[in-house]
């Protein structure tokens, strides 16, 4: 009986993991490492898709460009992406197919030793990751019309929330567990994610003040997107518990699930070798649904020549639209819970209880919609030359922003992002520099910020900027980091 309750276990574990393909907002380098204040500190091309209404303050040269490979790539991988085929193939042939369900207990063995490896690589959302590339870019301002940007960029976001409490649970002796009667409470899942393809032309001016007149000015921007859906995972999400059973007699525990699980992809994705790392490789002839949205932004602030202003202020919303998914579209749900018995089971009882586990799973379930990861901006900024506190040659300024998801989607900061930083800016036509260090706070969790920049005779600008400083430095911890690299005309 041991033996069966534990198959039940790893095979409910495998569901919730094997399938799944955290924010996405990597585009933007500088005001990455600058407290994530893309609100306020994204210039060009960055602002698209953050605030679009930054366009209108133009780059030093009428065009910025962009291309693949040299262009922006932003990265968040846990320290468990590059074994996410280990996870995916974890159990295959060890304890979870039909014909391995009569293996002796020292093939469990070995399966208690595979799972106990999966659980530690799951614990502390070390799947969680996220990467973004802008693959075009192309801007062009002109002082009296405004700023136009036309851009190509794929995104790409996993979100692998699973309980401690239930990882420990499964992967540190699972079967003893049982045998010694520890039960366990209701512990909810949360895994998603999400692959897409936008194309997106945005517009900004400045729509009230004269530009760069050192007057009150509110710049306002948009931007208009066509989505094309790769991939989606949606669990819904889920619940899985262990109690004692109302009735002693005949069954020993409850093992209870309930769960629905919302997927789509191409034709050409190969669940038997999930990526790594991030590739184009399934650009062409690889959509599963198609999408529009929209980004707007506004910015308040008495504006010069080089765009510097005692105080500045700026709303966006951003991602507003959704993806409906309707290339090899299935649902997997269950809601049941089942009795393990300590009397003489047979086999065939024993695959029933992991296939009522393991839900149903329709494959003509009809298309779905999941709406993008829709956040709302809000910044602020003051010259610190306002109170007293000034460079030669430079302009040091504070900038803040919180961030809020308003869509329970992956990529979106569902509980609210707040970030700050100080921001040293040395403007020169020959060689420009700026600089930033922040910190930012989401989650219950806080870390330091920093970026880095220059431009080359107003003509060439590479930035690079990271959101987990203390993380680069730790063996285990998440390796974030953002590169751009523009060329101006």
């Amino acid at each position: 009986m041991l033996k069966s309750i534990a198959l039940i276990l790893t095979f409910l574990f495998l569901a919730c993991t094997v399938h799944a393909q955290d924010e996405i907002e990597h585009l933007s380098p500088f005001a990455h490492g600058a407290g994530r204040t893309y609100a306020l500190t994204s210039r060009g091309l960055d602002a698209v898709g953050l605030n679009p209404s930054l366009l209108a303050f133009g780059t030093p040269q009428p065009f910025e460009l962009t291309l693949a490979p040299i262009s922006s790539l932003g990265i968040y991988a846990g320290p468990s992406l590059k074994q996410i085929n280990s996870i995916s193939h974890g159990f295959q042939g060890k304890g979870l197919s039909s014909d391995s369900l009569s293996k002796s207990s020292d093939s469990l063995q070995v399966g208690d030793s595979t799972r106990l490896s999966i659980a530690n690589l799951l614990g502390n959302n070390g799947l969680s990751s996220s990467i973004d590339v802008r693959i075009f870019g192309l801007s062009y301002f002109d002082p009296n019309i405004g700023g136009f940007a036309l851009t190509w960029t794929m995104h790409a976001a996993l979100q692998a929330s699973i309980p401690n409490e239930l990882l420990n649970y499964i992967g540190v002796g699972a079967v003893s567990n049982i045998a010694e009667g520890v039960t366990m409470p209701s512990q909810t899942l949360n895994i998603q994610a999400l692959w897409y393809s936008e194309y997106t032309l945005s517009y900004a001016r400045t729509v009230l003040g004269t530009p760069s007149s050192g007057d009150l000015q509110l710049l306002s921007g948009i931007g208009l997107k066509y989505v094309s859906g790769i991939a989606t995972m949606q669990m819904n999400p889920g619940v899985f518990s262990i109690n004692n059973p109302p009735d002693p007699l005949g069954a020993h525990y409850v093992v209870g699930v309930n769960y629905q699980i919302r997927s789509a992809y191409p034709n050409a994705f190969n669940f038997n070798n999930l990526p790594s790392t991030f590739s184009l490789n399934l650009i062409e002839n690889a959509t599963a649904g198609n999408g529009i949205g929209a980004d707007i932004g506004f910015t308040l602030g008495a504006f010069d020549s080089t765009h510097n202003a005692p105080w500045e202020l700026a709303i966006s919303v951003t991602d507003i639209g959704s993806i409906r998914w309707n290339q090899n579209v299935s649902l997997r749900s269950a809601d049941t819970s089942v009795s393990p018995s300590s009397q003489n089971i047979s086999q065939d009882s024993i695959n029933a209880q992991l296939k009522a586990l393991g839900g149903k799973v329709d494959t003509a379930a009809g298309s779905f919609t999941t709406p993008l990861p829709t956040t709302l901006h809000i910044a602020g900024a003051i010259n610190l030359a306002e109170i007293g506190i000034s460079m030669d040659g430079a302009a040091l300024s504070a900038v803040a922003e919180y961030a809020l998801g308003l869509t329970n989607t992956v990529g979106a900061p569902t509980n609210g992002r707040f970030g700050f930083a100080f921001v040293l800016e040395h403007p020169s036509h020959t060689f420009s520099l700026h600089t930033a260090l922040g910190m930012t706070m989401q989650d219950g969790t806080t870390d330091l910020t920093f970026a880095f920049g220059i431009g080359i005779a107003n003509s060439i600008l590479f930035d690079v900027g990271t959101d987990g400083l203390t993380g680069l430095l730790s063996k285990n911890g998440h390796t974030d980091a953002v590169f751009g690299f523009k060329v101006l005309l």
